[in-house]
């Protein structure tokens, strides 16, 4: 499994000047090997494990010298969680309508001796911001209006690039980890889970879901600090539709 590869700094275009930061977007199996290996042998805590939910991935550039210096991840909101509901005000029907409009920063990996230039971590999470909110509104036709993220505390670890990066601390998560096959979510899909979804969604959950079937699986968890960042100034009038 190799540990980077070449692109070209013209493979993604933007608006704004040419930025110290490039993500680009996991689409073969090549980068996504890359992926898996930043996160396998980087991560502090969190390994990489498949997900049934939303997903877009990202593998981090530094445009100048070339260097694979980390991966990132967005992934399907968590479907309930009271301070995070709570901050955004809504209730179930509006939580169950709009959650599309939600993604968790669910993976966020640096490899240190490979960086060499500074506040790497503020420049991801700005990158993420605007190309997570564009993919997100190609692949999954929703504007992205706000990323949620956790983080496991410890003497070393207390969420201080989000806190740089102005994503604001909403509370700590009780330590239940709840997971739920998201029917509501693949229903709206056109592809075959999509398809599966609508027509049989027992035979989806079987599929997509969770061992047996099960449509939910409640596990205790560490608990951990929790991050919001709005994207769009309107976020909580389009949340709360």
């Amino acid at each position: 499994m190799e540990n980077s590869y070449q692109i070209s700094n013209k493979f993604f275009e933007i608006e704004t000047p040419k930025y110290p930061v490039i993500l680009d977007l996991v689409n073969s199996p090549q980068k996504m090997n890359v992926f898996v290996k930043n996160i396998n042998e980087h991560h502090s805590y969190k390994k990489f494990s498949h997900s049934p939910t939303r997903n877009l991935r990202f593998n981090i550039f530094e445009s100048v010298s070339g260097n694979n210096i980390g991966s990132i991840g967005l992934s399907s909101a968590t479907i309930a969680i009271k301070c995070r509901d709570n901050y955004i005000g809504w209730d179930k029907d509006q939580r169950l309508k709009n959650l599309g409009k939600l993604a968790n920063n669910s993976r966020f990996v640096l490899v240190k001796d490979r960086i060499t230039i500074k506040n790497v971590g503020s420049m991801t999470l700005k990158r993420l911001e605007i190309d997570g909110g564009r993919y997100w509104k190609e692949r999954y036709n929703q504007i992205l209006c706000l990323i949620e993220t956790f983080v496991e505390p410890s003497e070393n670890r207390v969420g201080a690039v989000y806190k740089a990066s102005n994503y604001i601390e909403v509370g700590m998560t009780q330590g239940n980890s709840i997971r739920k096959g998201p029917l509501g979510l693949w229903v709206k899909e056109t592809g075959s889970r999509g398809e599966l979804a609508r027509k049989d969604p027992k035979a989806a959950l079987e599929k997509y879901g969770y061992k047996d079937g099960q449509e939910y699986i409640v596990s205790k968890s560490l608990p951990k600090i929790m991050f919001v960042k709005p994207l769009v100034d309107d976020w909580r009038k389009l949340l709360s539709c």
